[in-house]
């Protein structure tokens, strides 16, 4: 993107003065959201129903607002949209965002007609997000799509068509430990369209991946080109929404897209190096590895678990997503014995040893020093550090689980951090709670070792099984990365 689009686009994301178009102190979330944040002062309310708002003024119209206003947002019925439009642009306004539903998307000829007008009144004098969208989050700059949004600034980047899949990233965000440079939902797409956004994300310091939602496009070509721009520069994890013939009508409806066949963008995401997930959840956890992880060498993992039986699905797992689960070394193998108990262990890769969770009050040769081992090895590029033995510590330390359970974090951290810091290999953790037994104790002890890891920067999976998919996501684009290095070399 070159140096005056990009800056153009910058100024949309960190406007001097927001108004709401249609603001109401009744169950309006543009306002509850602008309000919670840093650019509560620099807000103006516009609804000739009401003179004041929150304590704050509103004006009759945007004409009436004492300064100049840069983005405004849309919460007014849709026929009405086109007319106050004309207002901004006479007042000077740069973008506007239509919250705003009732057009295309509807499939309605009137609906139709309207974004056809709208569309023609802005051009060339107005930029539009939408409509029928949320619009956009950028913590630094202050702007919200709900109440909730945390103001602490990250490296993903969110596009999607769905506002309510933006939504959802932003409550994500507290809960997955996911932080956001900007979320951007943009709708029907009458003017900005998801090119646009992927090539100014792929141009922003502040993005490290792009999480994308898409239902369809009108420039299929364009999109692809963008699509490329932004994975030769960094990360791009995408679910395609409307893959069935069902799922493609709901699509029409919801966004009034062009969808096309799954084979098609199968096709094109491969070709432009795009990491295709499947749902949601996928879309969530790879993202969490891109945010917080450093690209894997290869894909040899090693997996520290406490089962032998379920060492043996874990393998199958993973050999099932790419990833190999390789021998250790000689050397690591007779470290190991030193410090792993023999009896009801299997000294190997997977390393079942579940009593060295008991093995940490030793300052030498206890917990911290197994899983540095275990990184260190040379056929190893990733650890997995699995625990789900909050009952079996309840059990043997009894009333004192809870200093126990406190320990051991510390214990594992430290080793962890060894292998991400110093031996430079990434490392997830996979804390896991029995959904069939768990009672108020073990979710205690389960949140404690979640937030312990987050806070220290370590993705933390719910199960083994979307830990090893996040990563086969990491090396899988590490490897393309590493294959179109060699090829411009």
């Amino acid at each position: 993107m070159d140096k005056e689009k990009y800056e153009e686009f910058d100024k949309i994301f960190h406007p001097d003065n927001v108004a709401v178009i249609g603001a109401s102190p009744v169950s309006d979330i543009a306002s509850l959201a602008l309000m919670s944040t840093k650019i509560r002062d620099r807000v103006y309310f516009v609804n000739p129903k009401y003179s004041e708002i929150f304590g704050r003024k509103c004006y009759p119209s945007i004409l009436n607002v004492p300064v100049p206003i840069d983005y405004v947002i849309f919460g007014i019925n849709a026929r009405f949209v086109p007319d106050v439009l004309a207002e901004c642009i006479q007042k000077g306004v740069k973008t506007a965002h239509i919250y705003t539903s009732g057009f295309s998307e509807t499939g309605l000829p009137e609906g139709i007609e309207l974004e056809k007008k709208l569309k023609q009144v802005a051009k060339g004098k107005i930029r539009l997000i939408g409509p029928n969208c949320f619009g956009i989050y950028c913590p630094e700059s202050g702007l919200a799509i709900i109440p909730e949004s945390s103001e602490e600034k990250g490296n993903v980047g969110v596009i999607t068509q769905s506002g309510s899949i933006a939504e959802s990233f932003s409550y994500f965000g507290k809960t997955k430990n996911l932080r956001f440079s900007k979320v951007i939902s943009y709708g029907n797409a009458s003017d900005f369209d998801c090119p646009d956004f992927l090539e100014y994300l792929a141009d922003d310091a502040q993005t490290k991946v792009i999480a994308l939602y898409i239902e369809g496009s009108s420039n299929g070509e364009r999109l692809k080109r963008a699509l490329r721009y932004a994975t030769n520069r960094k990360p791009v994890v995408a679910i395609k929404g409307g893959l069935t013939e069902h799922g493609s009508r709901v699509a029409t409806s919801h966004t009034a897209s062009m969808t096309g066949t799954p084979q098609i963008w199968k096709s094109l995401f491969k070709q432009c190096g795009v990491v295709q997930v499947n749902n949601q959840d996928e879309l969530v956890n790879a993202v969490m590895a891109f945010s917080y992880l450093n690209l894997p060498k290869g894909n040899r993992v090693s997996i520290l678990s406490n089962s032998g039986g379920f060492s043996v699905i874990q393998t199958d797992l993973c050999y099932a997503e790419g990833i190999e689960v390789p021998r250790f070394t000689d050397g690591t193998i007779e470290q190991l014995r030193k410090l792993v108990p023999l009896a009801g262990t299997i000294i190997g890769n997977p390393l079942d040893a579940w009593p060295v969770y008991y093995k940490i009050y030793e300052k030498e040769g206890n917990l911290a020093d197994i899983i540095g081992i275990l990184g260190s090895d040379k056929n190893i590029d990733m650890l997995v550090v699995q625990f789900d033995q909050f009952r079996y510590i309840r059990r043997a330390r009894q009333s004192e689980a809870g200093e126990h359970t406190r320990t051991l974090i510390e214990v594992m951290l430290k080793g962890m951090e060894y292998v991400r810091d110093v031996v430079g290999k990434p490392v997830i953790a996979c804390v896991v709670i029995d959904p069939f037994l768990e009672d108020e104790e073990d979710r205690k002890y389960n949140l404690m070792m979640k937030h312990a890891f987050e806070r220290r920067n370590f993705p933390v999976y719910p199960t083994l099984d979307a830990g090893i998919k996040a990563i086969s996501k990491l090396y899988k684009y590490a490897a393309r990365s590493t294959s179109n290095r060699r090829n411009v070399a």
